[in-house]
């Protein structure tokens, strides 16, 4: 049922369902998550795998909403398990595949020769199906550049704070603090540079809402485009921090008022209660609105 379109999607919450829970996933397409991640990984015991690939594939081949991107998260390509999942995930058609603890392009290379064997054996085009990749090491952090740019499927890259607090021998706190916070900003920087969707960690605690509204506001102020949840609850919470508040959009909408008629009268910058504007500042005043268009604020 592979929906994925051409241009932007609005992708900023990805809430984690696992396969192996039937009553979970028949609730998810009303639980309000623009993407959606089926879980066969960490969320699915190993004596459940093959249960949560059969359930995951008949959920997705019964589903007819658009509205919503489907995900399947495999298990990671080192694992006895991912040559089943890749199978069955190809079989199942979603939006898109979740590839866990990448810390290379390497292993990138290794899961598309894999992928377009698949697609072949499915009748699928070779390259549809396209990906995003959990950086959850220390070694994937500093590869992150190269594996931003390692191959065309790639929608974007994730950040696993949970995984690398444990690869760094530290425990895994706030996302806001330490050098999980400067992991982050590696992360954003290699997925932006590279035209891809950066996403940012699960908040841990889900009784703690005003530490998930400070760590997505956050998230949104650095350049995420979206951020993982582990809850329904932290759906709007999250939704909030990533879209342009109503007093943003008026902002916006104020400052391209002024830099049209600037550019009607042929000057290059002009200003507005004493700040600059110019071609980039409108650019990113027009990237605003449309996601305010996509949130459904305009």
């Amino acid at each position: 049922m592979s929906t994925v379109e051409a241009g932007p999607r609005l992708r900023r919450s990805f809430l984690f369902v696992p396969g192996s829970e039937e009553r979970k996933l028949l609730k998810a397409p009303g639980l309000g998550a623009d993407a959606v991640i089926l879980d066969l990984e960490d969320g699915v015991a190993a004596t459940r795998k093959a249960e949560a690939r059969r359930q995951i594939l008949a959920f997705l081949q019964a589903q007819t909403s658009h509205a919503i991107e489907w995900l399947i998260r495999l298990n990671g390509v080192d694992t006895p398990h991912f040559e089943a999942d890749l199978e069955a995930g190809v079989r199942a058609g979603p939006d898109a595949l979740v590839i866990p603890k990448v810390d290379s392009p390497e292993t990138l290379h290794q899961v598309d020769a894999h992928l377009t064997e698949a697609e072949h054996a499915a009748a699928r085009v070779p390259g549809s199906l396209k990906l995003f990749v959990q950086i959850e090491s220390a070694r994937g952090v500093l590869n992150a550049p190269a594996i931003a740019t390692a191959m065309p499927r790639l929608l974007g890259l994730m950040l696993g704070h949970v995984d690398l607090s444990a690869d760094l021998g530290i425990r895994a706190g706030r996302a806001g603090e330490g050098i999980v916070y400067h992991a982050r900003c590696q992360l954003v920087l290699a997925a932006r540079a590279a035209g891809v969707d950066a996403v940012d960690t699960i908040h841990l605690n889900i009784q703690d809402q005003d530490g998930l509204r400070a760590e997505a506001a956050q998230a949104a102020a650095l350049g995420f485009t979206g951020k993982l949840a582990i809850h329904p609850a932290q759906l709007p919470i999250i939704h909030e921090a990533f879209t342009p508040s109503a007093e943003r959009v008026q902002q916006a909408e104020k400052i391209l008022e002024v830099w049209r008629a600037a550019e009607a009268e042929g000057r290059g910058v002009c200003t507005l209660d004493g700040a600059l504007v110019e071609r980039p500042v409108a650019a990113g005043e027009r990237r605003i609105l449309e996601r305010a268009r996509r949130a459904g604020r305009l």
